[in-house]
């Protein structure tokens, strides 16, 4: 696991070095270093909070989660019911501008929740979050503006964070292709891709619906979903919906609008597509992890027209109730004698 240390952090450590922990209920030791002068925060406030979370083994700390990276600020009212009563007790001690440590042995965690940690979280380390409260805020309103405020410096921290891995990873993409003696086709945002089959008739535009086969892979090879494979559950003809109509079927992630406007109906091909136009630093489920090139084997089924695709869609859907009814008529087929004896 990486280890990540912020300037801002150590210093927030270093000045807790010079208290002791005090005793908090379940286990919590906690440390509040505090400025002097700002206001205590109310029950019914809002507090604005950038919060970091590690993982202590005695030697060093290895960071879990930093707000200041991640999510951005967290904005959330000092309220009893939805935070937990011995943080509660802590939290409502702090004033603006305030540090807040806070520390539990990784056993008391275990006792309370068994198997609710990851493997590598062990007995004798310690679980430490650090909470520094930046703003007070009396009204829903002017939380509500903050979080505008907080969202709008993500959104163009993350656009410009996409702009420098989208350059990295188009290089890690020409190279993978270089080395595999691959031919594919930039497309306009990004995707790059290799035409298997070639397909006939006009290209897919944003007037139609798309149904696809397909199988995805991380760039290492993984498959993590494919609608041809059974053992993924779910093998049928996966509708793409290129159109502003939501009802008509689904929508996927950048890459695949990116690429499918190269393609054809009858077509195949494979699209590599870097993490920017994919699922970015979040990832996807245990398969898909953040900043992942991934590469998909597509094949154009058919292309739709609105009218053919509502027809499509209700069919599919008239296909899956009638499913879902012989699996309850068989359901209850196989225990009568459990009915009865309710009766």
């Amino acid at each position: 696991m990486r280890k990540i240390y912020y300037l801002c952090l150590g210093a927030i450590f270093m000045v807790s070095c010079k208290q002791d922990f005090k005793k908090g209920d379940k286990g919590l030791e906690y440390k509040i270093i505090s400025n002097g002068n700002g206001q205590k925060v109310k029950v019914g406030e809002f507090m604005q909070m950038q919060i970091a979370q590690f993982i202590n083994n005695g030697k060093t700390d290895s960071l879990l989660n930093d707000t200041r990276t991640t999510s951005g600020a967290v904005i959330q009212p000092l309220d009893s019911m939805s935070i937990p009563p011995e943080y509660f007790k802590i939290i409502s001690q702090m004033k603006n501008g305030d540090s807040l440590v806070l520390r539990m042995l990784v056993d008391s965690m275990i006792a309370q929740n068994p198997g609710s940690l990851p493997p590598f979280i062990k007995k004798g380390y310690h679980f430490i979050t650090t909470v520094k409260l930046l703003n007070i805020f009396q009204t829903q309103l002017q939380a509500d503006s903050a979080r505008t405020a907080e969202m709008k410096i993500r959104m163009k921290k993350d656009s410009l964070d996409n702009i420098v891995n989208l350059a990295k990873e188009d290089k890690e993409i020409q190279d993978y292709l270089k080395s595999h003696k691959i031919t594919a086709t930039k497309a306009p945002l990004g995707t790059y891709v290799e035409l298997i089959q070639p397909g006939s008739g006009p290209l897919i535009d944003t007037s139609v619906v798309v149904k696809t086969n397909y199988t995805g892979r991380t760039i290492q090879g993984k498959m993590f979903d494919s609608n041809t494979d059974p053992s993924k559950g779910h093998v049928e003809p996966f509708l793409v919906n290129l159109t502003t109509d939501r009802s008509l079927g689904q929508g996927v992630i950048k890459g695949w609008y990116d690429g499918l406007k190269m393609l054809n109906k009858g077509a195949k091909a494979k699209f590599y597509v870097p993490s920017p136009l994919a699922y970015g630093k979040q990832g996807a489920g245990e398969d898909i992890a953040p900043n992942s090139i991934l590469i998909f084997d597509i094949e154009v089924v058919d292309v739709l027209s609105k009218a053919q695709a509502k027809a499509d869609v209700e069919k599919l859907k008239k296909e899956r109730e009638a499913k879902q009814k012989k699996f309850m008529d068989s359901l209850a087929k196989a225990r009568p004698e459990a009915t009865m004896n309710k009766k």
